[in-house]
């Protein structure tokens, strides 16, 4: 019972034995059995059991499956399926935590849409929503798949946390997510990134900065680039 409910907490489970006393039950029952039933039974009996543990499992399945996705949905950004700007922080926090332990390396891209006011201005914002689903799409097939992660950060701005990777693994990563977007064909319509790696003096608000300093630069140079944050 103890193995059962470890692998599926919500599992429903009739214990059938010949071995019915009290303290038997009762110990069941503690562990988490549905019902306890000594033998001989009556089939119907044992069907009419089984009916209301089902009945009771599809119930707390239905619940947990409406759980995780009020989870999901509360992480996630609507348009682009991305995680949103909340969870980049709460996933930030944990993993500059996991990296002082660690002694690993962390790389954050700050992604920023070059001319995107003039997009949505000439073709509208339905079009311009498509753009940021698009990059969305670019960005989590570019990152690696349950070890890296993409954000929409703001409006027009996006990150992604590079979990292990020093700046030097970065750099070029974000250099493909930039020339990938170029050739999306968005008339015009390109991004600038900032590229930082995690530093002993960082701390989480520092980190973001330096990104966003190679953003700035990389804006100030002429768009469609890829900076770099130099200590």
């Amino acid at each position: 019972m103890r193995r059962i409910r470890q692998n599926n907490p919500i599992q429903s489970v009739i214990m059938l034995t010949a071995f019915a006393t009290v303290e038997n039950a009762i110990h069941a029952l503690q562990e988490g059995a549905s019902d306890f039933i000594k033998k001989p039974f009556d089939n119907d009996h044992l069907m009419h059991i089984v009916k209301q543990c089902l009945e009771r499992y599809w119930t707390l399945k239905e619940k947990e499956e409406l759980e995780e996705e009020v989870k999901r949905l509360s992480i996630t950004d609507d348009l682009t399926n991305l995680y949103n700007y909340r969870h980049f922080y709460k996933t930030l926090d944990a993993e500059v935590t996991r990296l002082k332990r660690q002694k690993t390396s962390l790389s954050l891209l700050m992604i920023d849409l070059d001319n995107f006011k003039r997009y949505n201005d000439l073709y509208g914002h339905l079009e311009g929503d498509k753009v940021l689903r698009k990059i969305g799409e670019i960005l989590n097939h570019l990152i690696r798949s349950n070890v890296d992660s993409a954000y929409r950060y703001g409006g027009d701005e996006f990150a992604s946390l590079l979990i292990g990777a020093s700046i030097d693994q970065a750099l070029p990563i974000a250099e493909r997510i930039r020339y990938s977007i170029e050739q999306a064909g968005f008339r015009n319509t390109t991004v600038s990134i900032g590229v930082s790696e995690f530093q002993p003096e960082f701390d989480v608000e520092s980190f973001v900065k330096s990104a966003d300093d190679a953003l700035y630069m990389a804006k100030q140079l002429g768009r469609n680039r890829v900076c770099t944050h130099i200590p």
